[in-house]
């Protein structure tokens, strides 16, 4: 399907055309985020170009963009960044994709307007639309939706509505999940073939279990010149990550609670020539983790090992302006945050503390005839402060001990038609982030990646300068985007394995800094081949590297192709928008980097490796809406994922050191409006 005009916000300078902006942004809304719908965001968006997931189980998938991820890739909610202990390769960001109106995906440095942590991109995730009519009626809606998956047996139902007049509306929505062990393709295992090359778990896959259920509830008001909104989201998952425990395996039960209320309003200032949108946004978020000593899972309930609850307090001003003026349009403004946190296990892992920062920032853009150029700066103050009084255990310092940073950030890129169907763009910007708590001051076992990790107080923060080039065309039949780039990162930080054991016979990384290069080219073409029938196909070649050693980056994703070919008419034998897809995507094979996650398990002697090979992946998919009662339309889509059961392990799943991925997965969704 040829890409239309479509308007972005997140990591531009204001709203406008995605074709004509300097970073690369995509958007997923409408009717293709509720096909491309997954569990987890990460799942949600590893279709599109530059963007992978790093995969622990059904359930927990975190977005990879360009090679980064965790604390290097900035997650919105409505515009504001929130935080989900993300210190983990296994913590997943606390945002279900069902309770989402549009998720616009930003790639490279991004810190001029969100600061710290966007080094590698943001994900801005819209919530619950809040819709309003101009003739003074009322309009509500009401959908239901169920889902199925084989391979899990995983459960899902989901409610949303809204109620929409005039002046206030209300959206609200609840989604409940729950999926049983994952089943992987049948193979031998290590302990059967006596092959220290093959993982210790096939077939049914113990304790990778879990329960979720998330909520949302936003209510609206719109007066003459401001659009007022209050957000609640909530979102909780029971659930147990696999441990390599061999033969029978050992589990580790997670509890994980979050907690998000916004209030943002935009008034519409008329001064002279320029028209100003005034945003003042108010955000708090509590977030909580616990975590149970390797060998408990969750039916056990909660030990007390790892306790870390944070309240984080952000105040965003943002002013937007469009009309006459040295600039045309863009946006200025100031972010506030606090975060205060308790560490309250036995294993310190990461500390209480407190972590403040302030930033003000000017990101503007200008037209000179075809030219649109596009520039900011900002400046940030961050200070980071470990707390032994907000830590039950005995952490590596007493009293208090932090760091301070002052970091100027900016960003110049532009755009530049070539012709009526081609359009040049570039981009030069800087991005920074300030070590963490827990890269500072970690003491202790990680038992969800079977290691000892220790923090380093003496980090300097990250600061790279990323460069990207795209060629983008848009003709009636085929549209597309080819950029190149590259990121250079001084003082990238990282956890390395010291080749040590501690007493308990886990491995022993610390936190170590190196500069670093990424770099790579990705592709997305779409064609229509014929009526009814498009073509897609996306490349994403990346190339990383440790500047000191020659050797790749940890978690850096496999080279991949994805080939989708679509149908998808008006109307066939009585079904409204029909669609049938198939997907074949090719991964190459991949050795894992010193330092990699779960590389102790290439010289592990028993079984299991952390390198993987290439392997091809199929998938089909149809779905279309049928009359249902009352003339409402139902949607039904099935999905068939790993189609061939194909024995694999993909690179950035987490359980690839000692199992296969998931095996064949047959899902079904029905969606019915009853309002």
């Amino acid at each position: 399907m040829i890409i239309e005009h479509v308007y972005v916000s997140a990591g531009a300078p204001a709203p406008g055309d995605k074709m004509v902006q300097a970073a690369r942004i995509d958007v997923l809304e409408g009717l293709e985020k509720e096909l491309r719908q997954a569990t987890s965001l990460g799942q949600t968006l590893e279709h599109l170009a530059g963007v992978r997931v790093l995969d622990t189980g059904n359930n927990a998938g975190i977005p990879v963009i360009r090679g980064l991820t965790g604390n290097r890739i900035r997650i919105l909610s409505n515009g504001v960044g929130v935080d989900h202990q993300q210190f983990g390769i296994r913590h997943q960001p606390n945002i279900d994709p069902f309770l989402s109106d549009r998720i616009e995906v930003a790639r490279g440095a991004a810190s001029l307007l969100y600061g710290s942590d966007a080094i590698g991109g943001v994900i801005d995730v819209h919530g619950l639309p809040l819709d309003y009519t101009d003739d003074g009626s009322r309009h509500n809606t009401l959908d239901l939706r169920g889902d199925y998956a084989s391979n899990n047996d995983q459960r899902d139902l989901a409610v949303r509505g809204s109620s929409s007049g005039d002046r206030f509306t209300v959206s609200a929505g609840y989604a409940w999940r729950e999926g049983d062990d994952i089943e992987a393709p049948d193979s031998a295992s290590a302990f059967e073939s006596g092959n220290g090359n093959d993982p210790a778990f096939t077939g049914t896959l113990p304790f990778t279990d879990f329960e979720q259920q998330n909520g949302q509830v936003a209510l609206g008001w719109r007066g003459d010149r401001a659009t007022s909104s209050l957000r609640l989201s909530t979102w909780k998952t029971e659930q147990n990550y696999l441990l390599p425990a061999p033969p029978a395996g050992a589990g580790i039960g997670i509890d994980l609670e979050n907690t998000e209320l916004q209030l943002r309003t935009d008034y519409l200032l008329d001064a002279g020539d320029t028209q100003w949108t005034l945003r003042p946004t108010l955000a708090w978020q509590n977030n909580l983790r616990r975590a149970n000593e390797p060998g408990n899972p969750r039916s056990g309930l909660f030990d007390g090992d790892i306790e870390i609850e944070f309240d984080q307090y952000v105040a965003r001003f943002e002013a937007l302006h469009e009309g006459e003026g040295l600039f045309d349009r863009g946006t200025i403004g100031f972010e506030f945050r606090q975060r205060d946190q308790e560490s309250r296990g036995r294993t310190v892992l990461s500390p209480g503390g407190e972590v403040s920062s302030f930033g003000v920032f000017a990101y503007e853009e200008r037209q000179f005839r075809l030219l649109l150029l596009q520039a900011g700066l900002r400046y940030d103050h961050i200070e980071t402060e470990g707390d032994a009084g907000k830590t039950t255990a005995t952490p590596s310092f007493t009293g208090t001990v932090g760091n301070s940073y002052d970091v100027v950030t900016g960003a110049l890129g532009g755009s530049y038609p070539l012709g009526d169907h081609f359009t040049l763009a570039a981009n030069a910007a800087r991005g920074f982030r300030a070590p963490t708590l827990f890269e500072q001051f970690a003491q202790g076992v990680h038992g969800g990646v079977a290691a000892v990790q220790l923090g380093n107080p003496d980090l300097d923060p990250e600061e790279s300068l990323n460069l990207d080039l795209s060629l983008r065309w848009r003709f009636d039949r085929i549209s597309g985007d080819l950029t190149a780039y590259q990121n250079r990162i001084d003082d990238y930080i990282f956890l390395t394995d010291t080749g040590n054991q501690a007493a308990n016979g886990l491995p022993i990384f610390v936190h170590e800094q190196t500069d670093a290069t990424l770099q790579g080219v990705e592709a997305e073409v779409s064609i229509d081949l014929a009526t009814d029938w498009s073509l897609r196909v996306v490349l994403d070649f990346i190339d990383t590297e440790n500047d000191d050693t020659g050797e790749d980056l940890p978690l850096t994703p496999a080279n991949e192709v994805l080939t989708e070919l679509t149908w998808q008419p008006a109307a066939f034998l009585g079904l409204d928008r029909p669609y049938a897809r198939a997907s074949v995507r090719y991964a190459d094979a991949k050795d894992a980097a010193p330092g990699e996650p779960f590389q102790q398990f290439d010289r592990n002697p028993v079984f299991g490796s952390a390198s993987t090979e290439s392997y091809w992946l199929v998938n089909f998919a149809a779905g279309a809406f049928v009359p249902g009662p009352g003339e409402r339309d139902i949607r039904v889509n099935l999905e068939l994922r790993n189609a061939f059961d194909e024995s694999y392990r993909d690179f950035l799943n987490t359980y690839k050191g000692y199992a296969l991925n998931p095996g064949r997965d047959l899902r079904l969704t029905v969606e019915i409006p009853l309002g």
